[in-house]
C-alpha cells in the first residue's frame, strides 16, 4: 500500500453551479448581508456554493479512482436535466436557524433518482447518511448561539422573498474534497464525471 493510500481525505459528491447562478447567489447573500449583523452568520464562499448529493466524509485518497467509475457507472445510465434556484429558507424552521440555504426546483424526480443512484453506488465508501436526501443550496451558517441573537435574525430573514435566481442545465457531476481551515472549508474538484454516457 502507498502512501497516498493511506491518506484521508474528507470528500463529497455535487452539482456545481455556473458562474451566473453563482452571481446572483453572491447579490442576494450581500443584500442579507448588508441586514444582519457580520459576527451572527459565516457566509458560504459565493463560488464555493453547491447541491451536494452526498457528503462521504473521511474516505482514503486511494479509492478516489473505485469511487469515480461507480459515479461513470450512474451517470452513464442519467440523462442530462434542468434545475432552478428560488425561494431562501432556513433549517431548522422557526427561531432558531442554523443553516441558511436557497431552495431547489425543476426536475426534481430525476434529481432524486440521481441522488438515490449516487448513494447506493458509494454506499461501501464513506459515512453512512440517516437523513432523507433533500435538496438545497447552503449559503450561510449561523454562529450566534443567543436566542435573542436568533430571534432577531429570523424576524430579518422572514422579510426575504426573493423568488427565482436562475435556472441551469445539469450535464455533470463531481467528487470534491473539502479541506477545512480556520477561515472555513475549501473546496476542489477530484473528477468531474458527466451525465449521459
Amino acid at each position: 500500500m502507498t502512501n497516498s493510500d493511506q491518506t484521508t481525505i474528507r470528500a463529497f459528491i455535487a452539482i456545481n453551479l455556473p458562474h451566473e447562478l453563482k452571481v446572483s447567489l453572491g447579490a442576494f447573500q450581500r443584500k442579507l448581508g448588508s441586514r444582519v449583523p457580520s459576527d451572527w452568520v459565516r457566509w458560504t464562499a459565493t463560488e464555493q456554493i453547491h447541491l451536494t448529493l452526498r457528503f462521504l466524509g473521511n474516505v482514503s485518497a486511494g479509492a478516489v479512482p473505485e469511487i469515480t467509475s461507480a459515479l461513470h457507472n450512474v451517470c452513464a445510465a442519467t440523462k442530462p436535466f434542468e434545475l432552478s434556484a428560488e425561494n431562501f429558507g432556513w433549517f431548522p424552521e422557526g427561531n432558531r436557524p442554523r443553516v441558511l440555504w436557497v431552495g431547489v426546483a425543476g426536475q426534481i424526480d430525476k434529481l432524486n433518482e440521481l441522488a438515490g443512484a449516487v448513494a447506493a453506488a458509494t454506499a461501501n465508501w464513506g459515512e453512512s447518511e440517516d437523513r432523507q436526501f433533500q435538496a438545497h443550496l447552503t449559503i450561510g451558517r449561523v454562529k450566534t448561539k443567543l436566542p435573542n441573537d436568533l430571534r432577531k435574525l429570523a424576524e430579518i430573514l422572514h422579510e426575504f422573498r426573493p423568488g427565482t435566481f436562475g435556472l441551469w442545465r445539469v450535464t455533470n457531476i463531481d467528487l470534491m474534497q473539502s479541506q477545512l481551515y480556520p477561515t472555513g472549508p475549501v473546496y476542489s474538484c477530484l473528477a468531474t464525471v458527466p451525465l449521459g454516457g
